[in-house]
């Protein structure tokens, strides 16, 4: 890793509306990560002109680019061959993109239901996942680009860290969301980062105040942001950082927060 933490936003402060995106990117000097990628209820159609169109946008783009992938209703490790089909379809159309926009990183969401408390359904979501990521992986290891895994349901780091380390490629890697931890585990953002040490490749930074997923600007929740900045420099990690606020004025004003407090804390960021 770099000793740098470098910055993106995520498209979905503009909706769909790519040029948007460029533009406060732009502004902000941030690189952008591409989510939300066309509307779904039209992506069966349009996926390939939705592409032409992106790129002819991004292609004066000079920032650098990563990925979230496809997670919207996905199960890879469904017992429903029709669901696991189409998940899969779409994790493959995410790793097409990923090589057509030249992206560095790609997120990918587990689907994990914290809900179901069996214990035969944590094991063979676990083994599903490491069978599947094993062969996946290999795709991302040719094109030298970064397979990342974030929690949203998960209450602790350990399904992630556990899948990271039986995969064992390089090419794999932890996104830690912090608003997530906020909102699904009773531990601390902190604790996800000591316990993924230089598995931690890419983080989700936004707020909220334990009660929805409101992806809230930095200063508008109960997430100690200071904290977690000065966590991992005392580790000395440097992931990539995205800024998933979905509101533009609140992503500028969580951007400037951001940058005082690595001035503060004596964090370098680009």
């Amino acid at each position: 890793m770099a000793n740098k933490l470098k910055r993106f936003i995520s498209s979905t402060v503009a909706y769909h509306d790519i040029s948007k995106a460029v533009d406060i990117a732009n502004k902000l000097n941030c690189g952008i990560e591409i989510s939300r990628f066309g509307r779904l209820s039209d992506i069966e159609e349009n996926f390939k002109q939705r592409k032409i169109e992106y790129k002819k946008i991004l292609d004066d783009f000079e920032g650098e680019l990563t990925l979230h992938g496809f997670f919207s209703n996905l199960n890879i490790a469904a017992k429903d061959p029709l669901i696991a089909s189409v998940s899969l379809k779409r994790y493959y159309q995410s790793l097409e993109l990923a090589q057509y926009f030249d992206v560095s990183l790609v997120v990918f969401h587990t689907c994990y239901n914290n809900l179901l408390k069996q214990k035969q359904y944590q094991e063979m979501y676990f083994l599903n996942n490491v069978e599947f990521y094993n062969e996946f992986i290999k795709e991302f290891e040719a094109s030298g680009i970064m397979a990342t895994i974030e929690n949203v349901h998960e209450p602790s780091p350990d399904l992630i860290r556990n899948l990271i380390a039986a995969v064992n490629s390089p090419y794999l890697g932890a996104t830690i969301d912090i608003g997530h931890c906020n909102l699904h585990s009773n531990t601390d953002p902190t604790h996800w980062i000591k316990e993924y040490g230089i598995m931690l490749k890419h983080m989700h930074f936004h707020n909220n105040d334990t009660t929805e997923d409101s992806h809230s600007s930095l200063l508008n929740g109960t997430l100690d942001i200071k904290k977690i900045l000065t966590s991992l420099k005392e580790i000395q990690l440097y992931p990539t950082i995205t800024f998933e606020i979905f509101e533009e004025n609140a992503l500028i004003e969580s951007v400037e927060y951001f940058n005082n407090l690595c001035d503060e804390i004596g964090i370098e960021y680009e």
